[in-house]
């Protein structure tokens, strides 16, 4: 696998993301990143090999073994930008800190490479999720249905770069 590495933390490292990382992946994510992807259509080996088709930036998160626990990124489709993130069962507990401590300058640096926001769907019992896009700073503007699956769609801002834009 290749692994360059982009930032080291105490618990994981983020590196380049690779094919090899999401094959790994595919049949170790959590079960409601799985109803996530099925909901849209995918397995979730489709969902992960579509970010190198389609995504500005694609990174991997590895644990200190190297062993990839979680793969996220940003880039645009023909709605709006978008920001992903999939994992495993272990990534919670190995990466909590680390995410805690870095994630919200992950995202004001992704949301730069968008123009200044990037949004998505989460699914509505994925807590974790939900309460980390709240962390985060996510404006939810709807809830909808996919597949029968409940959804809230979210954004993310970040305000520098369109104060910037606009101003």
């Amino acid at each position: 696998m290749f692994d360059r590495v982009i930032v080291r933390y105490d618990n994981i490292d983020v590196i380049d993301g690779h094919p090899d990382h999401a094959d790994y992946l595919a049949d170790k994510l959590r079960d409601i990143d799985v109803v996530e992807c099925m909901a849209f259509g995918k397995k979730p080996i489709e969902a992960l090999m579509s970010a190198f088709e389609h995504d500005m930036a694609t990174m991997t998160v590895v644990d200190k073994d190297n062993n990839p626990i979680a793969m996220f990124g940003v880039g645009e489709d023909e709605e709006f930008p978008y920001v992903w993130m999939l994992g495993t069962k272990e990534f919670p507990k190995i990466a909590r800190r680390d995410l805690v401590k870095h994630s919200k300058t992950w995202i004001r640096e992704l949301l730069k490479i968008t123009g200044g926001s990037a949004g998505n769907l989460v699914h509505c019992y994925n807590r974790p999720a939900v309460r980390w896009l709240e962390w985060l700073g996510a404006s939810f503007t709807q809830q909808l249905t996919i597949k029968g699956e409940p959804f809230y769609q979210f954004i993310l801002i970040n305000h520098e770069v369109i104060d910037e834009y606009y101003v």
